[in-house]
């Protein structure tokens, strides 16, 4: 006898659908962060013939007058103020009472700086003396110091504290680093090497950083170097 046998089929599985590809995740949210504030310092000459550089009246009249107006708006508003009025109250009195200043004095021959908020602000102090030199320089940031990128930041700093950086030429060499905003940094230089930062500006508005470095320079018998990219 002759026996055939033939496996019984089993059951498959229904087939699986196509693997879809995943939908990518939304981005997250955007967020615009506020710069912040500048404190444009400003130079003026008291009576007895010291040079102060440092943060104006108006400012202080500004920042007292909002104060007193967020102020106002929390104590009259229904319920306790949120956390964001209280921050913003926090940030208004902390700017009330910020202090920096640079005070130059020919009597005692000193120049005394100044910073930091009331009542425990710090003070250091120099003797015209030990004083080597004021000093105008760029601040080239994101670039490798001693670079050919480091030299051509330079060289655009000082063209657009002089409004000279019209040039075709000059803003195609920038194009990629256009959304860098160079700055002009005035520095006070100490014979014994210490290198002291009086302020810092973006280039554009750096042109009275010129004639601070120069009244103090002529102040204190020293000299005002700047410092423009080597050509």
């Amino acid at each position: 006898m002759h026996f055939s046998f033939h496996p019984r089929p089993g059951r498959r599985p229904p087939p699986r659908p196509p693997l879809q590809p995943k939908a990518p995740l939304p981005p997250p949210p955007s967020r615009r962060y506020a710069l912040p504030m500048e404190i444009s310092l400003r130079l003026r000459k008291a009576a007895d013939g010291r040079l102060i550089y440092g943060i104006p009246l108006w400012y202080r009249a500004m920042t007292a007058a909002i104060l007193l107006l967020v102020a106002g708006a929390m104590l009259s508003s229904e319920g306790s103020p949120g956390l964001i009025a209280w921050l913003i109250f926090a940030l208004l009195a902390l700017g009330l009472v910020y202090e920096e200043r640079w005070t130059l004095d020919p009597a005692s021959k000193t120049i005394t700086h100044r910073w930091g908020f009331w009542p425990l602000a710090k003070a250091s102090s120099n003797d015209f003396a030990s004083i080597e030199e004021f000093l105008l320089k760029a601040l080239a940031r994101g670039t490798v110091p001693g670079t050919k990128e480091e030299s051509l930041a330079n060289e655009r700093a000082f063209a657009m504290m002089n409004h000279k950086d019209a040039d075709t030429s000059m803003k195609k060499s920038f194009l990629k680093s256009a959304s860098r905003v160079p700055y002009m940094n005035l520095l006070m230089k100490t014979t014994d090497g210490e290198i002291y930062l009086v302020d810092s500006i973006p280039a554009r508005r750096a042109a009275k950083l010129t004639l601070v470095g120069q009244a103090f320079a002529d102040a204190s018998g020293r000299e005002f170097v700047r410092n423009p990219p080597q050509e």
